[in-house]
């Protein structure tokens, strides 16, 4: 998955092709032995391209051509989001490589992360049991995932929103809004005032509320 929004970040143009040595790709994803980064690095890109979503050509040096498809698995080539009306997308910005959040956050944390920024709002919930329907992962995932990101400072739960539903004796539920704080706060949405992120901000390393 890193290898892929990697690959994502640095194919923003041109033919969204890029050419590098298996090596460059695996110390840029914290793999420093070089033996073993080959192979991990040779390994991903062959299930992206069994999963259409890239194609790999030899390229001069040893190195291989990678050039990115388009995200539906089709094996189409690959549109910027915003050619066709309604293209849905989402940015992860590059502090998640500089900063190394790459290697410092677990699956369930990067899933969470993923998901929480294709919400494109300022608030947004995470409904752990429709998370099986919705993204193909386990509410506890979910939940190991979210409670990751509230430990590091990412996600803050911001508030409470209420509902009807029939599976309470009352007729009313509530599930936890949340919101990303910088660098991950969703772009072009407004960046929250001083007065807004001092409320909302959590000490990295800060244990969640159960």
């Amino acid at each position: 998955m890193d290898l892929y929004l990697l690959l994502s970040a640095v194919t923003s143009g041109g033919d969204f092709s890029v050419t590098e040595w298996s090596t460059t790709w695996a110390r840029s994803v914290g793999i420093f032995d070089e033996t073993a980064g080959t192979t991990a690095v040779s390994r991903a890109w062959k299930v992206l391209k069994e999963l259409h979503l890239i194609s790999r050509a030899r390229g001069e040096g040893g190195k291989s051509t990678i050039t990115k498809l388009h995200e539906d698995g089709s094996g189409r080539p690959y549109t910027s989001p915003g050619e066709n009306l309604g293209d849905p997308y989402f940015q992860l910005p590059y502090e998640y490589w500089e900063k190394g959040w790459h290697n410092t956050l677990s699956l369930p944390g990067k899933a969470i992360l993923l998901i929480a920024l294709t919400q494109r709002k300022l608030e947004f919930t995470l409904p752990q049991e429709r998370m099986p329907e919705w993204y193909g992962i386990s509410a506890d995932t979910a939940g190991k995932g979210i409670n990751e990101l509230r430990k590091h400072g990412i996600l803050v739960h911001l508030d409470d929103e209420w509902f009807d539903t029939l599976k309470t004796r009352s007729g009313r539920g509530s599930r936890p809004v949340y919101g990303l704080l910088p660098p991950f706060t969703p772009r072009g949405l407004g960046d929250p005032t001083p007065d807004e992120q001092a409320d909302t901000e959590v000490p990295s390393g800060t244990v969640p509320k159960e």
